[in-house]
């Protein structure tokens, strides 16, 4: 699906508002300068041992509405590495997430390597997303036709960024496996319902070589899913809206990388 079209999900309206706002910022003249340790810090964070954690903050979503988080993006993100996160996961996105470009700057104080987690859809995206301190980019090949992927992809791979290439169904995921991204992203979130289904995640992780980073996205709500997805071959899980409803997000974290939930048995 080619970014200038319509993906025919309820992402259409989301891109429509970050395509706006890339043309009014116009192209990246900023020099930016090339990091390929930044490839390195993501995906040997989330090479083990064990299921690896990618925490995420994002202030709401268009499937679970405001999270009214009390944490601000820099007490947040530091109570997930203290907790034992590998990564974070930064959305930017501002008119449907309540995301900006200086939360993924702010969650530099965590150490721990970043996702800009956003609808890239230009090289432009690409670039900026380092000077705001990315170690890696999210693609969706939902968003983006093949053309448009490899671009993206060689952009972020002469910047030295990690590329997670998110898909949704077996189509999706031979595209992204083409493009040969450092990590391979399975969203358990059905775009058209903004229903989640684990099966998705447990039928095509399996087919993903082992070369690349394997990494369940959305439904995690439990220890027990994510063993679930362990099970399947993920190497690390992403998880947002459990953590954004927590009251003690770094308990129920560390509770997680132990194998249980608060309060219950393993």
């Amino acid at each position: 699906m080619s970014g200038q079209g319509s993906t025919g999900t309820r992402l259409d309206p989301i891109i429509e508002s970050v395509r706006a706002r890339q043309v009014a910022l116009g192209p990246c003249t900023e020099a930016v300068e090339p990091d390929p340790a930044r490839v390195t810090r993501f995906t040997r964070a989330l090479r083990g041992p064990g299921l690896s954690f990618i925490a995420e903050c994002k202030r709401r979503s268009p499937s679970a509405g405001d999270f009214g988080a009390a944490l601000t993006v820099p007490e947040r993100a530091s109570a997930y590495a203290d907790a034992g996160a590998d990564a974070l996961s930064i959305l930017t996105e501002m008119d449907h997430f309540g995301g900006h470009p200086e939360d993924l700057a702010a969650a530099g104080c965590a150490g721990i390597p970043r996702l800009r987690k956003d609808f890239m859809l230009g090289v432009d995206m690409v670039k900026r997303s380092v000077r705001m301190g990315a170690d890696a980019v999210l693609l969706l090949a939902v968003c983006l036709d093949d053309a448009e992927l490899a671009d993206l992809r060689d952009a972020a791979r002469d910047l030295g960024l990690a590329v997670l290439l998110e898909v949704h169904d077996e189509a999706e995921l031979d595209r992204a496996l083409r493009v040969q991204p450092d990590c391979v992203g399975v969203n358990a979130r059905d775009l058209r319902t903004f229903e989640v289904d684990l099966t998705v995640p447990e039928s095509l992780l399996p087919r993903i070589p082992s070369s690349y980073v394997r990494v369940a996205e959305s439904g995690i709500r439990s220890a027990a899913d994510a063993a679930r997805m362990a099970a399947a071959g993920a190497d690390a899980v992403l998880v947002g809206e459990t953590l954004m409803r927590a009251s003690d997000p770094g308990a129920l974290l560390a509770a997680w990388r132990e194998g249980r939930d608060p309060g219950g048995s393993r």
